[in-house]
């Protein structure tokens, strides 16, 4: 359904382009400028500003907030200094990570949430941007983290997993990793996403996936196929990285069986794999899957929710948060914008049948809006929360056991 989606969008109009797609800052020029982090972030949120369409309203301030990189002053400072660096996925920006950021706070953490490039501004900066543009500004952030902080962690949502991933395989100087929804591998049948992205130099439509109304501020719902190339790119870079090195860094993953953006088995297997002494993974399933060691699988069915299956796009948002929360304003419908315009109208006015998994419709699910939070946030928190203490634990039983 998603490449019907794709050849669908690609008979659309050029007509349908406008200001906002087109490219304002390319990839490259992402961190010129930048020595500190106090240039970072000036630098991006002036980006944002004078990059963004949607900045005529009384939301101004808020839309610039969510869309610029933040860091948050741990909780408390007792022992050592612990700093996490959180990257979001495609068409995301560093909003996507306040809820997890604000938790990893409190338990101590330094945390920094990071904004890749040609994201945050606007749709058309993914026109002119390439995967290693990406790894860059994460590695420049994580140099400037690890002069100082005695331990640095690495968190990454899709396409922000698997940068991490990288740059663990690269340089594996991190405390741990935690890899939600990552892209460890994505269907071959996107490659087709590189030669459109170089036909779309002369068509201009033919550059974009799909394109869309952009409703959501804190998300791009137009996209490029040059984003998809670099997203495709990146997975086999890492492939090849990993084929010469081994990954020990500790590791929490976290995935949705019914996901429709990656391949959820290709992460189970990448999974069982690893040969970490520290690691362990969530899946969230409908059923009851044969999953390897350190893998607990957790029910993502809730009929009294209406909600079907846990989504891609869900699992870290708070039920709490004001735009992707249980009661938050953002109703995600993007998948039927093209192919059904009766559901999408449903869907966006409230009157869907059932929430999950974009697709994942069945008799009694006609018009299923895809889910945005996770309702099991709290319990994946503390098994987060475990994961630091057993870390923690077996640091100190080494320290003892090297100083006896």
């Amino acid at each position: 359904m998603t490449y019907l989606r794709s050849i669908a969008g690609l008979f659309g109009s050029t007509s349908e382009l406008s200001e906002r797609h087109r490219v304002k800052t390319p990839g490259y020029e992402w961190m010129q400028g930048v020595e500190t982090l106090d240039d970072y972030f000036r630098i991006c949120r002036e980006r944002v500003v004078f990059s963004r369409t949607d900045l005529k309203t009384e939301r101004r301030e808020h839309i610039i907030d969510g869309n610029s990189p933040f860091q948050l002053s741990p909780a408390n400072s007792q022992g050592a200094s612990r700093t996490i660096l959180m990257t979001h996925g495609l068409t995301d920006s560093p909003f996507l990570m306040r809820d997890i950021g604000a938790w990893f706070q409190s338990q101590g953490f330094r945390v920094l949430s990071m904004q890749l490039p040609g994201h945050g501004t606007r749709p058309g900066d993914l026109l002119d941007v390439r995967w290693q543009d990406w790894a860059r500004a994460q590695r420049r952030l994580i140099d400037m983290l690890a002069e100082e902080s005695d331990e640095l962690y690495l968190l990454g949502f899709s396409l922000g997993a698997v940068l991490s991933l990288y740059q663990a395989l690269h340089t594996p100087r991190f405390s741990a990793l935690f890899l939600f929804s990552p892209a460890i591998r994505i269907t071959s049948l996107v490659r087709a996403a590189c030669p459109l992205a170089v036909a779309g130099r002369w068509w201009q439509r033919a550059a974009w996936f799909d394109v869309q109304p952009d409703t959501d501020s804190f998300k791009y719902e137009s996209l490029t196929n040059r984003a998809i190339c670099e997203v495709y790119r990146l997975t086999e870079a890492q492939r090849r990285l990993a084929a010469i090195t081994g990954l020990k860094t500790p590791l929490f993953v976290a995935a949705s069986e019914n996901d429709a953006t990656i391949d959820s088995p290709a992460v189970i297997d990448w999974f069982a794999r690893q040969q970490s002494a520290h690691k362990r993974m969530l899946y969230y399933s409908t059923g009851q899957p044969g999953v390897p060691d350190g893998v607990r699988v957790i029910n993502a069915r809730h009929p009294e929710q209406r909600i079907r299956s846990y989504s891609h796009t869900a699992l870290l948002q708070s039920p709490e948060n004001p735009h992707y929360g249980e009661e938050g304003t953002l109703r995600f419908c993007t998948h039927y914008y093209r192919l059904d315009p009766e559901k999408y109208r449903r869907c966006k006015a409230g009157e869907e049948d059932c929430i999950g998994e974009m697709f994942d419709e069945s008799e009694d699910c006609k018009v299923i809006r895809r889910l945005t939070w996770n309702p099991g946030y709290t319990e994946m928190l503390e098994e987060i929360r475990q994961f630091l203490d057993q870390l923690k634990q077996d640091d100190l039983i080494s320290h003892n056991g090297r100083n006896t």
